[in-house]
């Protein structure tokens, strides 16, 4: 193995932090400014740009491909990144709700490797906004809908063990500065 292997072998992995909850709750509209507020990179959801999604013909498979999209996106942005972390907007844990809330199981639930969500150092679950704001892809306009779909989220996390911060709903300044303090409590960055 050269120097440069054994470099970047040594060198810590970027941290993986997702933005996640039901829909309607500002993980797009936060994501933008916390990547500004630590200068890290940051992916979007892509289910935005999937024509299946758009037209409401998504398919379980439509699912699994979005979650190895997502992570080939993951990967190749940690692998060329300075930045001490990297945001995601969304990731497997709200395909696993969306995919059990449509299909009956979970896109996690094939029990392949790739399908992990080890490699997440810590997931904000954010509270939904009351105010409902249309969206091509959202599906729960009633606001106590998407309070109980939000509690399968946490409910999956504690299940599973993960790391994970609940994002109340606050203006949006402070919910900015919430987020990174308890960033700054958890991780040296």
């Amino acid at each position: 193995m050269s120097s440069t292997e054994k470099a970047f072998k040594a060198k810590p992995r970027p941290l993986r932090i997702v933005l996640t909850g039901v829909e309607n709750s500002g993980k797009s509209t936060l994501i933008k400014p916390l990547a500004e507020r630590f200068n890290w990179p940051y992916i979007l959801e892509l289910c935005r740009e999937n024509k299946e999604v758009l037209h409401g013909e998504e398919t379980f498979k439509t699912l699994q491909e979005l979650h190895k999209l997502t992570e080939y996106e993951v990967a190749k942005l940690l692998s060329h990144t300075h930045a001490k972390g990297i945001f995601c907007d969304t990731g497997l844990l709200a395909l696993d709700v969306w995919s059990e809330l449509v299909f009956g199981k979970e896109v996690s639930g094939d029990n392949n490797p790739s399908t992990s969500d080890s490699e997440v150092d810590l997931y904000l679950l954010c509270a939904t906004v009351k105010e409902w704001e249309p969206d091509p892809i959202r599906l729960f306009p009633d606001y106590n809908k998407r309070v109980e779909v939000n509690l399968l989220f946490r409910e999956k996390l504690e299940k599973k063990g993960l790391p994970y911060v609940f994002v109340p709903i606050l203006p949006m300044e402070q919910r900015i500065d919430f987020i990174e303090q308890e960033i700054r409590l958890r991780f040296n960055v």
